[in-house]
C-alpha cells in the first residue's frame, strides 16, 4: 500500500524555502537605495528644466534594476575570476584610450562614447572594473609590508591616469578612495595610509599658508619616527624610508606650482573657489554661492517640489546632476536632506557588515570594502561642495544625480553587495530541523 504524506509535513520545508529566499536579500540596503532613486526621480519630474531626463532616468533605472536583480544572483566569485578579471581590465582600458581618441566631449571634458545607439562613460565602468581587479589581487595576496601596497597601486593607477586624463578628476580620486580604502582593509596601517597621503597634503597647505606647510613636514617627521613600522623594520631602515618621506613631501610642496599646471584651468579654479567663493562670484565661486542661498531658503520643510525659486529660476548650474542636493535642499528641506544622509549611512554600514560576515572570503569582503568606499566618497565629496565644505570636483551623487551609465553601475554595485551577502550567509541555528 503506498504511504501519502501528510500535508501538514510539508509545511516545514515550504516554510524553509521561502525562509531561504528571504534572509538571502538586505531589505535594508534595497530600502535605501530605492528611497534615494525615488526622491531623484521625483525632484526630476517636478523640474521645469528637466523634463526630458526624467523619461530617460526612468528608462535607465529599469535597465539598472534589472541588472541587479540579475548580478545579485550570480556567484560574485565569477567577477574576480583571474580569465574573467584580466578579460575586464583589459577592455575596459582599450574603452578608456577609445574615449581619449574617438569620444565626444562636453562641457570641456570627453568622457563619453558612442558604440551604435548606446552612448557610454567608460570611467564610471572603470570603478567597478577595478575594485574587481583589486578584490581579485587581494584575495591571495594580503599587505604585510608597506611595499605590498605599491603592487596593488599599480593595478589602480593606470585606468586613473587614463580617467585623469579626459580629464575627469572626481572619478581619478574615487579610485584613490577605493584604493586606500582596500588597503587599510587588507593590512596596511594607518601610518601606512598617512605616509601615502602626504604629499597630497603637503600640496594643499603649500598652497594655503606656506608656515603651515612647514609645521607639518616637522609634526610628520617626528610621528614617523615614533609610530611607523617601529616591530618590522631595523632603526636605519625606518631612518632611510622616513627620509624618503619627507624628501617626497618637499619635492611636492615645492613642485605645487607645476603639478598645479597640470590641471585645467576650470578644474583649478574648482579646487580653490570653495575657499572664498566671493572672491568671484559671478565666475568660480557662483555654483557654491548659488547652491548655498538654495539650500538655506529651503528651511525645515523646503518650498515644494516644482517650487524652488533658485532650481526653477536656473540659478543652479548643473541643478541635474552635480547640483541635485542643492534642488532637494531648497525645495524638500532639511528634513529629506538628513534621510539622504542617513540613507547613504545605511548603505555603507550595510556593506562593512557584509565585508565583515564575508571575511571567509576574502575576494567577497575586499569587494564589499571597495563599494562602501565608493559610494561613502561620492556621498561626501558632493553633498560637502554643495554645502562649501568640499571643492567643487564633479562628483555625480548616487542614485540622486541623472546619468545613464551612473545609475546602472549604481545599481549593479548593490546587486553586487547582495550577491555577496547571499553566498555567505550568517552562521545561524537551524531551528527547522
Amino acid at each position: 500500500m503506498t504511504s501519502r504524506v501528510a500535508p501538514s509535513s510539508l509545511i516545514p520545508s515550504a516554510v524553509r524555502s521561502l525562509f531561504n529566499v528571504v534572509s538571502g536579500i538586505d531589505f535594508w540596503l534595497l530600502g535605501a537605495t530605492g528611497f534615494l532613486i525615488a526622491v531623484g526621480l521625483n525632484v526630476l519630474h517636478f523640474s521645469q528644466h528637466t523634463q526630458g531626463y526624467f523619461d530617460k532616468q526612468l528608462s535607465y533605472m529599469y535597465a539598472g534594476l534589472a541588472l541587479m536583480v540579475i548580478v545579485s544572483r550570480i556567484p560574485h566569485k565569477l567577477w574576480t575570476n583571474k580569465w574573467m578579471v584580466s578579460l575586464m581590465y583589459l577592455t575596459n582600458l582599450g574603452l578608456l584610450v577609445a574615449v581619449m581618441l574617438k569620444g565626444h566631449a562636453a562641457q570641456g571634458a570627453q568622457r563619453w562614447l558612442a558604440l551604435g545607439p548606446i552612448t557610454l562613460q567608460p570611467s564610471e565602468l572603470a570603478k567597478l572594473v577595478v575594485i574587481f581587479s583589486l578584490a581579485a589581487w587581494l584575495r591571495n595576496h594580503r599587505i604585510n609590508s608597506f611595499f605590498d601596497i605599491f603592487k596593488i597601486l599599480g593595478i589602480m593607477l593606470v585606468p586613473a591616469v587614463l580617467v585623469f586624463k579626459q580629464p575627469d578628476l572626481g572619478t581619478s580620486l574615487t579610485f584613490g578612495a577605493v584604493f586606500l580604502g582596500l588597503s587599510y582593509w587588507s593590512g596596511a596601517t594607518v601610518m601606512d595610509i598617512l605616509v601615502l597621503l602626504s604629499p597630497l597634503l603637503s600640496l594643499i597647505l603649500n598652497a594655503l599658508n606656506i608656515e603651515w606647510w612647514h609645521m607639518f613636514l616637522g609634526a610628520l617627521a617626528v610621528v614617523l619616527l615614533i609610530f611607523w613600522r617601529t616591530f618590522d623594520w631595523k632603526i636605519w631602515i625606518r631612518l632611510a624610508m622616513i627620509i624618503v618621506v619627507m624628501a617626497a613631501n618637499y619635492g611636492c610642496g615645492e613642485a605645487r606650482p607645476h603639478l598645479w599646471g597640470l590641471l585645467k584651468e576650470y578644474q583649478q579654479k574648482r579646487l580653490t573657489s570653495f575657499v572664498n567663493p566671493y572672491d568671484d562670484p559671478r565666475g568660480s565661486g557662483y555654483h557654491i554661492l548659488q547652491s548655498l542661498i538654495a539650500i538655506g531658503s529651503g528651511g525645515i520643510n523646503g518650498a515644494g517640489l516644482g517650487h524652488g525659486n533658485q532650481a526653477q529660476g536656473a540659478f543652479i548650474p548643473e541643478r541635474h546632476t552635480d547640483f541635485i542636493f542643492a534642488v532637494i535642499g531648497e525645495e524638500l528641506g532639511f528634513r529629506i536632506c538628513l534621510l539622504i544622509v542617513i540613507a547613504y549611512g545605511i548603505i555603507c554600514l550595510r556593506a562593512l557588515f557584509i565585508a565583515h560576515q564575508s571575511r571567509g572570503d576574502p575576494a567577497g569582503a575586499a569587494m564589499a570594502i571597495g563599494l562602501m568606499c565608493m559610494f561613502l566618497f561620492h556621498a561626501f565629496i558632493n553633498i560637502g561642495m554643495t554645502i562649501g565644505c568640499m571643492p567643487v570636483a564633479g562628483v555625480p551623487l548616487p542614485f540622486l544625480s541623472y546619468g545613464g551609465t551612473a545609475l546602472i553601475v549604481d545599481l549593479v554595485a548593490i546587486g553586487l553587495l547582495q550577491s555577496i551577502y547571499y553566498h555567505n550567509p550568517k552562521e545561524v541555528k537551524d531551528d527547522w530541523s
